[in-house]
């Protein structure tokens, strides 16, 4: 997850929260919304199955570059959730 902290803290339109919505992004895109936050995903105690795991480096990588272009977290997600 470095390269995501990093795009992130670089990303000209970064805010303090960014890191948590971006990873809450990731959650729901990854367990295809039946988990909403980082955090309900932890308490639940699942783990990510072999597809999942490969659809989470796919959002990453994606998210990453988005940032890079200078795309702002509703554009990514307008963008990857359409």
């Amino acid at each position: 997850m470095t390269k995501l902290d990093t795009a992130i803290s670089k990303s000209k339109q970064s805010k303090p929260y960014y890191h948590k919505i971006i990873l809450d992004l990731l959650v729901q895109l990854t367990t295809s919304g039946q988990y909403r936050s980082l955090r309900a995903f932890k308490q639940s105690g699942d783990k990510l199955n072999t597809e999942q795991k490969e659809t989470l480096r796919r959002y990453t990588d994606s998210i990453i570059l988005l940032l890079e272009l200078g795309m702002t977290f509703h554009e990514i997600k307008q963008f990857l959730v359409n």
